[in-house]
């Protein structure tokens, strides 16, 4: 069985609005809605569990909750003081679920598609831990310093990781509790089993299929969602 947890605790302060990022409108519906709709239609997913910030219950319940009516959504819990905390409370909720497996996406990652979680939810049953990610098409530079080169990368070997990372329970767990254990706090939850000596594998993603963090960001997503809408 699949089921996911959807993080949307951060408080949103690079977009510089009122508003936290995760609840402003895209077109008719709220960022986080739109990201639960995805789930929500995919008929691979059991149940959903949201990570919200403390002070926003307020904000998730009356724009959210009383707005739409999600059948798979599960609970709400409240996230920590880093996403990697924030991320395990969501999976304190599937720990009796530890043979089955957990989608882990942002909150603010409202495109992705069916076929992405199709693809990820065939693969981990074969390797129990896959990052969606999409090949790099930028030459990449490495700094020390941050003022000068010292190479240039090979491209065809650099991924951008994305959301969804999709995990046996059991193994994701381990991975959390191993990192919290030796103080380790990672940028992306594939990392955390990496440190493990567990292979993740690569699952291809979505150019659309974006984070919004910035004023360009929401830009650039009111955009594809007006395109999708035209083409659908």
């Amino acid at each position: 069985m699949f089921f996911a947890v959807i993080v949307a605790a951060g408080k949103g302060e690079r977009m510089n609005v009122a508003v936290p990022k995760q609840y402003l409108p895209l077109l008719d519906k709220p960022i986080i809605a739109h990201t639960i709709e995805a789930f929500e239609r995919s008929p691979l997913i059991q149940e959903i569990v949201v990570v919200i910030h403390p002070d926003h219950e307020d904000i998730f319940v009356k724009r959210v909750l009383e707005q739409f009516c999600f059948k798979k959504f599960r609970k709400y819990v409240f996230g920590g003081d880093t996403r990697q905390e924030s991320v395990y409370r969501g999976l304190e909720v599937l720990r009796e679920r530890k043979k089955d497996f957990v989608f882990i996406h942002d909150g603010v990652r409202p495109f992705v598609t069916e076929s992405i979680i199709e693809r990820c939810a065939e693969r981990v049953q074969e390797t129990e831990a896959v990052c969606c990610a999409i090949p790099c098409v930028d030459t990449v530079k490495f700094s020390e310093d941050g003022n000068t080169i010292e190479k240039t990368l090979d491209r065809r070997k650099i991924w951008r990781a994305q959301t969804p990372q999709v995990f046996r329970v059991s193994l994701i767990l381990e991975a959390m509790e191993k990192a919290f254990q030796d103080g380790f706090y990672g940028t992306d939850d594939s990392s955390l089993v990496e440190r493990l000596g567990k292979k993740v594998a690569l699952v291809l993603g979505a150019e659309n299929n974006i984070k919004i963090t910035t004023p360009f960001d929401f830009i650039r997503a009111e955009e594809i969602l007006r395109w999708e809408k035209r083409i659908c």
